[in-house]
């Protein structure tokens, strides 16, 4: 009798080596637990330490059905932009590419009840500018939104972590990315559903249910501001945070995941 496909084989050995897949592999989850369960599993071959968690959303066509505005992903790489210095983000050739610009909020404590614009000082100790590096070895992946994204670990291929930001006004940044020197999106991220601590509420509500695990010192990546932005290997992405800050990277082709 042949073995039952799952999509956890072939993820895995495409991420670890860096090579594209010709499409999702089958069989590709029907239900938001079907996703995080192969989500899990992925995390779990992987076998790095979640260092945070990105937050997506949901095509707005299935948000009444699913009843959920935002999806949720491991984050297993983070590294610190040195400076003015471009930074890597690392995409796979043939697979799906792209940038988000992003505030990164680092938990120093798990919220144990919901998160609001008045306490997140709580549960968070540091605000960053960043780049979310999304990108799936499958190259067909939106086509499968929301349950492919969140079965490929979010899509998310690392963090890349800009200055600090203010806390008292990180949220009303006007915030503009640019491809190549093209502007390709504008936005607050007071402006994304409600909210970078709206994002940490989400997440924090799947750590109670126990579809995922916070812990203090993960970082959150809170929701793309200025859209999703496809990017192929050689492109420069920069992201300017009002004048706070401004950072860099150029898209690297995925060479295989390292622990």
């Amino acid at each position: 009798m042949p073995d039952t496909p799952d999509p956890v084989a072939a993820l895995l050995a495409a991420r670890l080596s860096g090579q594209a897949l010709t499409a999702f592999p089958a069989p590709i989850p029907a239900t938001l637990g079907d996703a995080y369960d192969v989500q899990q599993r992925l995390t779990a071959a992987l076998g790095a330490p979640v260092l945070g968690w990105k937050v997506g959303r949901i095509p707005p066509a299935l948000v009444e059905a699913l009843g959920a505005e935002r999806v949720a992903g491991p984050v297993l790489r983070v590294a610190e932009l040195a400076g003015d210095a471009p930074g890597d983000a690392f995409v796979f050739d043939g697979g799906a590419g792209a940038i988000e610009s992003e505030v990164m909020l680092r938990l120093c404590a798990v919220p144990d009840g919901r998160v609001t614009n008045g306490d997140g000082a709580l549960w968070v100790d540091e605000i960053r500018a960043g780049f979310e590096v999304a990108s799936s070895p499958a190259p067909d992946v939106h086509n499968h939104a929301p349950y492919g994204i969140i079965a490929d670990i979010g899509i998310n291929n690392g963090l890349l972590l800009g200055p600090r930001l203010d806390f008292e006004d990180f949220a009303t940044l006007a915030v503009e990315t640019q491809i190549d020197g093209v502007a390709v999106g504008s936005g607050r991220a007071i402006d994304v559903l409600d909210g970078p601590w709206g994002a940490l509420d989400f997440l924090a509500d799947l750590h109670r249910r126990g579809v995922i695990e916070l812990k203090p010192g993960q970082w959150v990546s809170a929701g793309a501001i200025t859209g999703v932005h496809p990017i192929a290997i050689g492109q420069t992405a920069t992201a300017h945070f009002g004048s706070a800050a401004a950072i860099t990277c150029i898209a690297a082709p995925e060479t295989g995941f390292r622990v």
